[in-house]
């Protein structure tokens, strides 16, 4: 398909744009801002060729131009294989279509015939899924291709593997195998229809079977229950009678054991209460011998104590005395470092005094210096002023003075001339300008309407007819030098080189004495320097000023620095020999034996008045007498409860209540057995009438299963019959394409690897889809890559889909036109670069139209045309 021209007539929002005259090959770009139609000429370009031009779908109704009750209208100019033609779409308002074929035989049609003409040729001649392919619209740029779906496509990659390839899969066949597939399974693979029914009524009959089956089975459950229950009745009303008279007997015998348990009970809190009150007179006599000791130990502690007394007295005297002194030296101490302090203090003064004056006589000779260069500056910019006089304007000057002269000399040798002689001092004037006559003649140069004035006539030059007509070169010249004079405000030449040389002398003074200040600055501005002399001559109004210089100044603080640091090293070696003795260890030994005196005195009052108090209350003999009395006691409280324990375990109080326990669980349970069979044998009755014809049932349901599973197997080896056809058809169909993936894969990898370097390669489907793309850096699934990349590999694919298909046509051209629609606007610029060499390429065989707001990406794509869309939409197209 070759696309010669495309006029658009108020279609969306284009009220008219044509395209004409296109080159059969190369790249084309049409070029503009957004919203000016440049997708719209993609979209009229599908309307044209596939639309009806009686539709009213919600698409088409989508073209009518907003505000006018205009058709939107659509000629397309092209050939498709052999047949050239133009087809022309109205839609909506007046619908029609005409179509005048050119070639290879000339044939007019108009409306359903002219649509029916076109679905023939473009049916014949056009490979529509390769057409949607390569038209590439922006929402397309991220989308991987199934190429294998392109016929064109699979004829070229068959014809590329071997001279044995079909060239074409059967589709007949197939399609015939598909109709047939789906008859019983869905596209998942899930059954349908036929088989799906066939399936449901076999589970449907065995589900009925089952049903009986359990129904009759459930029903002898039934009967086998109904004659176990009763047995298990009869049993239970046999073994009251006894069960009653046995739980009778171990009732008695658990209320013995019980009794004796609770006498056994008795016994053994006696026995608790008569050890407790032993225990107590044992701790008693114990309590007195341990104060009796405490008294011991504490007359004991309080004369160890007091033995050391009088050498920790001794020690804490001395510490005293070397206290006092140390302190005394401490003091005189500080008190050198206090006037050493403010010795500094003064000194540190006397020099920032001495310093700022200084800094001030220098500031103010550097500002007095200042002051004389900004006077000078001054000067020389008030002489720099108002309009600067360039060597531009002096050459331009010159220039215009030589071509007057140049003028006047050319005219003074080719005009005609007039000499005048006379008696001198005898005047005339010439154009206004009076001549006096002396003893050599006065020429006068004559030109067309030169007036002479003599005496009281005037006479006036006329050149004939055979005289050259036109601008005076002498008056032009004169003009431009005078315009550039009066622009320049000067007289002559000579005022003007003056006028330049004096300029040039200023501004080089200017700058030097800019450099000077500058440097006198020494990188500092001249208002902080005045800030900071005023402000020194604020802080030294009111001051003494010291009769020192710096150095007399500076060697005065260094001498009362040395005198502080000398009085700190002399506090700093006192202290540090003061620091043990300051922490008066002798006195606090001292403080700390005279309180553990005191507290060992009170813990031998205290212990000798517990040991009194104690005294008081009972004597040692009377403690002993109480703990044999409790001895006694407690001896006898024993043999009483030994024998109580004797009997407990003869009559084993739990072993008989838990045989009576077990007795009236027994009994319980064969009343219960009783009252829950009678119910059961009453549910029984009830499903045993119920049930009556499961039998009949159950044979009517398998005679039903059989029917369904004859016809299941019947349906099911029709369905897996056609199943493994298919799955043959697609294993040998899915081999095919195999064989497709080397050459489509080659091709793209050839048209990549200046984009994405040498190593790259790809991973394609079944169906020729890219999947993924792989390089040195690793590999990348196409979802993953970036927007650019995409875009990138998306061109590609259809570039290398385009070359193939160029392979099977006859004049080695693309079947039709590649048309990308605003691409490449996230492709990085070395990219672009190499992009635009594929773009070259791709126009050697074809035609590419590119529609895109940024023409400049396409500014190294050689041989294209490019067209303005304002240009397309003006009456007259630009070629």
């Amino acid at each position: 398909m070759r696309i010669h021209s495309l006029t658009l007539e108020n279609f969306r929002g284009v009220e008219r744009l044509e395209l004409r005259d296109l080159p059969e090959t190369g790249v084309i770009v049409i070029h503009g801002d957004n919203e000016q139609g440049k997708s719209t000429i993609l979209d009229a370009l599908d309307a044209v060729l596939n639309e009806k031009h009686g539709g009213r779908s919600r698409a088409v109704k989508a073209w009518q131009p907003v505000g006018r009750d205009d058709s939107p209208t659509v000629t397309l100019h092209a050939t498709v294989g052999p047949v050239t033609f133009t087809i022309r779409k109205n839609w909506l308002r007046a619908p029609k279509a005409e179509l005048r074929i050119t070639a290879p035989q000339r044939g007019d049609y108009t409306g359903r015939e002219a649509e029916d003409q076109l679905e023939e040729i473009l049916s014949r001649h056009l490979d529509r899924e390769l057409a949607r392919t390569l038209f590439l619209r922006q929402d397309d740029l991220g989308d991987g291709i199934a190429a294998v779906g392109i016929s064109s496509v699979t004829r070229a990659l068959d014809g590329a593997d071997d001279a044995e390839s079909s060239g074409t899969e059967d589709t007949a066949l197939s399609a015939a195998v598909e109709k047939e597939y789906e008859r019983y399974f869905t596209a998942g693979g899930q059954a349908r229809l036929e088989l799906k029914e066939a399936r449901e009524a076999f589970e449907s009959a065995q589900t009925d079977q089952e049903t009986a089956a359990a129904e009759n089975a459930e029903l002898a459950g039934h009967v086998d229950r109904f004659d176990r229950v009763t047995e298990r009745q009869a049993q239970a009303l046999a073994d009251l009678p006894g069960a009653e008279a046995e739980e009778q007997e171990l009732a008695e015998r658990a209320r013995v054991a019980a009794e004796a348990e609770e006498r056994a009970g008795v016994l053994r809190r006696e026995l608790q209460l008569a050890t407790e009150a032993l225990e107590r007179a044992e701790s008693a006599v114990t309590q007195r011998a341990t104060l009796a000791a405490a008294v011991t130990d504490a007359e004991e502690l309080l004369a160890e104590r007091r033995a050391g007394l009088e050498a920790a007295q001794e020690e804490a005297g001395r510490e005293a005395t070397q206290l006092q002194e140390l302190g005394e030296r401490r003091t005189a101490a500080v008190q050198a470092q206090k006037d050493a302090a403010a010795r500094l203090r003064t000194a540190r003064r006397e020099l920032r005094l001495v310093t700022d004056a200084s800094r001030r006589a220098d500031l103010t000779t550097q500002l007095a210096s200042v002051r004389e260069l900004n006077e000078r500056i001054a000067q020389l910019r008030t002489a720099t002023a108002g309009r600067e006089i360039t060597a531009a304007d002096v050459d331009a000057v010159e220039e215009a003075t030589t071509e007057l002269t140049l003028a006047r000399r050319l005219r003074a040798g080719a005009a005609a001339r007039l000499e005048f002689t006379g008696p001198a001092g005898e005047t005339l004037t010439v154009d206004g300008t009076e001549l006096t006559l002396g003893d050599e003649p006065v020429s006068v140069e004559l030109s067309d309407g030169t007036a002479l004035l003599i005496g009281g006539i005037t006479a006036r030059y006329r050149a004939g007819h055979t005289a050259e007509t036109g601008t005076d070169p002498v008056a032009a010249a004169e003009q431009t030098l005078t315009a550039l004079l009066e622009e320049l405000d000067l007289p002559d030449l000579a005022a003007v080189r003056e006028a330049h040389d004096v300029h040039r002398r200023a501004t080089e003074d200017l700058a030097a004495l800019l450099r000077e200040r500058t440097s006198l600055l020494g990188g500092a501005e001249e208002e902080q320097l005045v800030a900071e002399l005023a402000r020194l001559e604020e802080e030294l109004a009111d001051e003494d000023l010291p009769d020192l210089d710096v150095d007399a100044a500076t060697r005065a603080v260094e001498e009362a620095e040395d005198a502080g640091e000398e009085a700190g090293r002399l506090l700093a070696e006192i202290d540090e020999a003061l620091a043990p003795w300051q922490q008066r260890r002798a006195e606090n030994a001292l403080t700390a034996l005279n309180v553990r005196i005191e507290a060992a005195e009170e813990s031998l009052r205290q212990a000798q008045s517990a040991l009194d108090s104690a005294l008081a209350g009972a004597s040692d003999e009377a403690l002993g007498e109480a703990v044999r009395e409790a001895t006694r006691a407690r001896e006898e409280a024993l043999a009483q409860s030994r024998a109580a324990d004797e009997e407990v375990a003869a009559a084993d109080p739990q072993l008989a209540a838990d045989l009576h326990e077990g007795a009236v669980v027994r009994l319980r349970s064969l009343h219960e057995t009783v009252a829950r069979s009678r119910e059961d044998l009453a549910g029984l009755r009830s499903y045993i009438e119920q049930a009556q014809g499961a039998a009949e049932r159950l044979d009517k349901a398998e005679s039903a299963l059989e029917a369904a599973r004859h016809r299941l197997d019947s349906v099911t080896r029709r369905a897996e019959a056609v199943q493994l056809l298919r799955e043959t058809l697609q294993r040998h169909r899915a081999e095919a394409r195999a064989r497709y993936a080397r050459p489509f894969a080659e091709q793209l990898t050839l048209l990549a690897r200046p984009v994405f370097g040498t190593d790259v390669e790809f991973t394609l489907s079944d169906q020729l889809e890219v999947s993924q793309r792989s390089d040195a850096d690793g590999t990348v699934p196409l979802a993953d890559l970036s927007g650019g990349a995409k875009e990138q590999l998306a061109i590609l694919t259809r570039f290398a889909i385009a070359h193939l298909t160029s392979r099977e046509s006859e004049d080695g051209q693309v079947p039709v036109p590649v048309i990308i629609d605003d691409a490449l606007g996230s492709t990085d610029p070395t990219r672009l670069q190499r992009m635009s060499t594929l773009f070259s390429r791709m126009g050697d065989s074809g035609q590419v139209i590119v529609l895109t707001c940024v023409p400049q990406r396409y500014e190294r794509v050689g041989g294209r045309t490019e067209y303005a869309i304002e240009d397309l939409k003006s009456s007259t197209t630009l070629l």
